[in-house]
């Protein structure tokens, strides 16, 4: 199995509070698949892809990635796991607007040690001929478009994916859709979308349910459907 979560838990203090984002959470994902993880706001989608991508640690539990326990690594070794395996994808896309849509890309393609010809992940995304402009010379739909860019020009094995819709109107979340789509086929990346919106899970591999930090459903999907046949 490319990545196995094992009896996952993480909370945080708030106050006088104790909130319990995960609950002895166990997954299994395999490479070259498309997950979606659905769940309401406080679910812990968020809190899971933020330790799949070594941002966070959780309490307890362990993340083995391509046979790697990451929960063990120290800072440096995260740093490099997050630089040589992880594409991350944002609801606000995080671009440097000092930069261009190429600068942008080019930022993180050198992160990699094997990373992608920029020219060609542009091409794919459909934003070569928005090469010099700036981020702020852009709509949300093209802004996001570069922003995938960006994640998948260091050909990483994962790409996470926090509500890579969510700032889109209906056309422009469609066609985000559907370039995560082609990239999975195309590169063969294990992409994982943590979102709140269940139209969504009709095109993944694999649906997985969060409700309080504790999985409620993991549900194969045996025929996923096309980016374009989502409809919400």
């Amino acid at each position: 199995m490319f990545i196995e979560i094992k009896d996952l838990s993480k909370s945080y203090q708030v106050g006088l509070t104790k909130i319990d984002a995960l609950k002895k959470l166990s997954i299994d994902f395999e490479k070259g698949k498309m997950y979606v993880i659905l769940g309401p706001s406080g679910s812990g989608k968020t809190t899971l892809l933020n330790i799949l991508g070594g941002i966070d640690k959780p309490d307890e539990g362990k993340v083995i990635v391509d046979g790697e326990d990451i929960t063990n690594y120290n800072d440096r070794e995260l740093t490099n796991y997050r630089r040589r395996k992880l594409g991350f994808i944002f609801q606000f896309y995080n671009l440097v607007n000092s930069l261009t849509v190429l600068e942008n890309v080019l930022s993180t393609k050198y992160l990699s040690e094997n990373g992608l010809d920029p020219k060609e992940v542009l091409e794919v995304v459909g934003m070569w001929e928005h090469r010099d402009k700036f981020p702020f010379e852009l709509s949300g739909g093209e802004q996001q478009r570069v922003a995938i860019a960006r994640a998948v020009v260091k050909n990483p094995s994962i790409i996470l994916c926090d509500e890579p819709t969510g700032a889109l109107d209906f056309e422009n979340a469609k066609r985000v859709l559907k370039l995560l789509e082609d990239i999975n086929k195309r590169y063969g990346t294990t992409i994982i979308i943590a979102t709140h919106n269940t139209a969504i899970a009709k095109m993944s591999h694999k649906i997985i349910r969060l409700r309080s930090g504790e999985l409620v459903e993991y549900q194969d999907n045996p025929s996923p459907a096309l980016a374009e046949e989502v409809v919400w």
